[in-house]
């Protein structure tokens, strides 16, 4: 992220063949990552010689791993009218922790933050336990963040506080009062930008900003500021460690020991950029037995992110654990518009449909509600001819239910007849299949007068496959290659047909 310069800045950016990066706790900060170089400016004035001889010291210190080596420190330039003591440091990094919690997804910059978090007590150790480190200051060359290290000289001067009026918001209230502070400054800070992930930093002129700094309300509590999507307002996690941060940072000083502590910040925000997935925020309200919650939550998250997934769990849920096929049918609906080359959305609208209608309820749906029947009915053969044959092999059974339920008789017999068949052979153990088959013969019976030849046919054909079921059903039981309780489900289906096959036969011979 480029801020937006002044010219003063941009001259001086000019002068260095640098980029303004941003503001540090002392001085101001440019980057060249073309030259694998940092710069940090701090205004000459501001340092006497025990600070410049401190600084010195940096360039023969050994590296270490979690701060950026010190290339140079006696360099004293004049930029734009102004003496500076430039500090140079080697890194190749194009950004910083600031530049992510300004451009980055709300997720990325939680959890560059509560990286930055780990990291504080190694940088306290290798500097002082009473450091503070600005957003600006912690550079991102890979995954760990790094910090543009000075030697502990505390806060800078008034002057150049009010000089840089977004320093103000990293003070301490204590600090801005002029009293004993009860916070650790540099945790202070790193909290200040944890908040900052979630509202925008406050801005205006220095006096009032110091005026609300003192009064423990940098930050304005009102909804313009906001930076975090519709749902993820909704979500436990992230509404307790705003909570967290808010009080660590506010006007209460007496709850601040409680919270004061790096290491549990950390996992607090970490717990909260693990629930900014919506899949598992989701997830989170379904197992903690609020199966309503996870679907409004959905619905409020798609509107942001829209997500094929996303739309397939929230069906799940509406379906499985809610009871509402309909309001399945419709996240489907939107999953098959959103990604139309994927099956799981298709499948799964076939296997709802398919259990509207329970067995030997064909045409209700229609007589009822013929409209609605024509939509269920298109739904159903859209998404059956979306699948591969091998997948409308597996969705067979649940194509015939739908056809069957609609009343399409002479077609769901036709339709079982080829599944049921493969070069002459019949598939006798697709025993789903010919249950169904036995039911096609049986209602379309049921459509010819009791005493016509036809349903006499019919109605044998039921029988005999009724028969090859019983038979295969019988064999797998005996051979143990099949689990007792499909056995069991199609053997309950069997007696039913079985059932309704006698209440026919003695219609038909008039008992």
């Amino acid at each position: 992220m480029t801020p937006i310069l002044d010219e003063r800045k941009q001259r001086i950016a000019k002068d260095l063949d640098a980029e303004y990066a941003g503001v540090g706790w002392w001085g101001l900060l440019y980057r060249a990552p073309a030259r694998r170089r940092w710069y940090r400016l701090i205004p000459a004035s501001d340092l006497d010689a025990v600070q410049r001889e401190a600084l010195a010291q940096w360039q023969s210190r050994p590296r270490r791993p979690d701060l950026v080596p010190v290339l140079s420190s006696d360099d004293v330039m004049e930029l734009d009218g102004q003496w500076f003591q430039v500090v140079s440091y080697e890194s190749a990094a194009g950004r910083s922790l600031a530049d992510a919690i300004a451009e980055d997804p709300v997720a990325e910059r939680v959890s560059r933050v509560a990286a930055a978090l780990r990291a504080l007590s190694s940088w306290r150790e290798a500097i002082s336990p009473g450091l503070t480190a600005l957003p600006g200051e912690v550079v991102l060359d890979r995954r760990e963040p790094l910090l543009l290290p000075l030697p502990d000289w505390g806060p800078p001067s008034l002057k150049e506080v009010f000089a840089e009026p977004e320093r103000l918001a990293y003070l301490t209230p204590e600090a801005a009062r002029g009293v004993a502070d009860v916070r650790t400054p540099g945790l202070h800070a790193l909290a200040v930008a944890a908040r900052s992930c979630f509202q925008t930093l406050p801005v205006g002129a220095a006096p009032a900003l110091m005026h609300r700094t003192a009064c423990g309300s940098a930050f304005a509590d009102q909804g313009w500021n906001d930076r975090l999507p519709t749902w993820m307002r909704q979500v436990e996690q992230v509404q307790a460690v705003r909570e967290r941060v808010s009080v660590l940072t506010g006007r209460l000083p007496e709850a601040v020991a409680d919270g004061a502590d790096p290491a549990a910040l950390a996992a607090a925000l970490d717990a909260a950029w693990q629930a900014m997935d919506p899949m598992a925020a989701v997830r989170s309200l379904l197992d903690a037995g609020e199966p309503r919650q996870a679907v409004a939550l959905a619905h409020a998250a798609l509107v942001d992110r829209p997500s094929y997934q996303l739309l397939l769990l929230a069906a799940k849920i509406a379906r499985r654990d809610l009871r509402e096929p309909f309001a399945a049918l419709s996240l489907l609906e939107r999953a098959v518009q959103a990604a139309p080359s994927r099956s799981e959305a298709a499948g799964e609208q076939l296997s709802i449909i398919s259990e509207l209608f329970p067995e030997g309820m064909d045409l209700l749906v229609a007589l009822f509600k013929p409209a609605f029947a024509a939509r269920l009915d298109t739904t159903a053969r859209a998404a059956f001819d979306s699948l591969s044959h091998e997948q409308q092999r597996d969705r067979s059974h649940e194509m015939a239910r739908c056809l069957i339920g609609q009343g399409h008789l002479e077609e769901a017999n036709d339709f079982v007849h080829r599944w049921l068949h493969e070069a002459d052979r019949l598939m006798w153990w697709q025993f789903d299949l010919m249950l169904d088959y036995v039911e096609t013969f049986l209602l379309l019976a049921r459509r010819k007068r009791r005493d016509s030849p036809e349903a006499d046919t019919l109605l044998h054909s039921a029988e005999q496959i009724r028969d090859q079921t019983r038979t295969g059903l019988r064999w797998v039981r005996q051979n143990q290659s099949m689990p007792p309780e499909r056995i069991h489900q199609y053997g309950m289906r069997l007696a039913e047909l079985d059932r309704r096959l006698l209440a026919a036969r003695n219609r038909r011979d008039g008992s």
